[in-house]
């Protein structure tokens, strides 16, 4: 079968991507703007698996949120359940520091390779303090403590490290400042706070939906590239039903393997971790990456979101990895460093 000008592109990208050094924002447009049902697409979803498999040794890894608050959050994200704007949760609800305890135990007997506490903007931040100070207690010392808070300065950065956080996930969302009221600024400054305290990094591109073009995902991913974060990946938005951007509806699983798969290839071998595997279709695109949650979840409305609401367990993401040929990595994070 004759090759179109289109598809011999692809391939010729491909045998770019495989020196594991990443490719440059033109290169990356094209991939993001493959077919998801194409023979390419299949291809780039290849290359960018075997590309994580060597990145990591075939150790994928397993990293868990505990969601501390469900609070009522005024910074509006049209697609976030916690949003003012739409109206999903009306009371404030809290977990108490015995309900980090038992989380933090449970993931560690269940083998999280890190843990991250998840609060809204509204959540005091003396109080977040507390938890994480709460959460290190109960922690091994050797187990990675990351924060996902809102905007700080630098100062509270350090605080965020004195009281044992060793780093942070934060990101530049899709149309941050239009879908959002936080300015891009605001997150990228955040961003060097959180560096210059001496906190890792997580970033990633999402939350992604249909609507978000080739060059929207190629932006946000060089600007992902540069943050020089520890893992970063694409993920896709979730719709919740209520919220202000539910009839833009959601990427099917092929376009978003796809976009895992070409952000893997257009950052190449570093950093190790690409995020975020949520099927075995994902684990097998150059996820090598999952999340389990426990606690509240801005994807759902659910009270905690273990109990009906969309959150997975670490057994589930030991399944996915082990049906898309990984090995689960024994122990704490490595990649959340490099």
């Amino acid at each position: 079968m004759k090759l179109t000008d289109a598809q011999t592109r692809v391939y010729e990208i491909l045998e770019h991507a495989a020196a594991g050094e990443g490719l440059p924002d033109d290169e990356i447009e094209v991939l993001y703007a493959v077919d998801p049902l194409s023979r390419e697409a299949f291809a780039i979803r290849h290359d960018a698996h075997l590309m994580s498999l060597e990145a990591t040794n075939g150790k994928a890894e397993i990293h868990a949120q505990i969601g501390l608050n469900g609070s009522p959050c005024g910074k509006n994200c049209k697609f976030c359940s916690f949003a003012v704007c739409n109206g999903l949760r009306k009371k404030l609800f809290e977990l108490t520091a015995e309900d980090v305890k038992r989380y933090c135990d449970l993931y560690q007997e269940q083998g999280a390779n890190l843990v991250l506490m998840l609060a809204t903007a509204s959540y005091p931040f003396e109080k977040y303090l507390e938890m994480a100070n709460v959460a290190r207690s109960v922690l091994d010392p050797e187990m990675p403590l990351l924060a996902n808070y809102d905007d700080v300065t630098v100062e509270r950065a350090r605080q965020l490290k004195a009281a044992g956080i060793d780093g942070a996930y934060h990101a530049v969302r899709m149309r941050e400042g239009v879908d959002t009221t936080i300015p891009v600024e605001k997150r990228l400054q955040t961003i060097r706070n959180l560096r210059e305290a001496g906190l890792s990094l997580q970033t990633c591109v999402e939350p992604i939906g249909p609507e978000h073009t080739p060059a929207e995902l190629v932006e946000a991913t060089r600007r992902c590239i540069d943050s020089g974060a520890n893992s970063a990946g694409c993920g896709r938005r979730i719709t919740v039903p209520g919220t202000q951007v539910e009839s833009r509806g959601q990427l099917n699983d092929l376009q978003n393997s796809l976009n895992v798969a070409v952000y893997r290839l257009a950052t190449g071998l570093k950093p190790a971790l690409n995020c975020a595997v949520s099927t075995p279709i994902t684990a097998t695109s150059g996820g090598n990456l999952g999340w389990a949650e426990v606690g509240l979840n801005p994807r759902d409305t659910a009270e905690r979101t273990e109990n009906g609401g969309r959150g997975n367990d670490i057994a589930y993401y030991r399944w996915a990895f082990t049906n898309a040929g990984w090995e689960v990595l024994d122990g704490y994070s490595q990649g959340w460093k490099l």
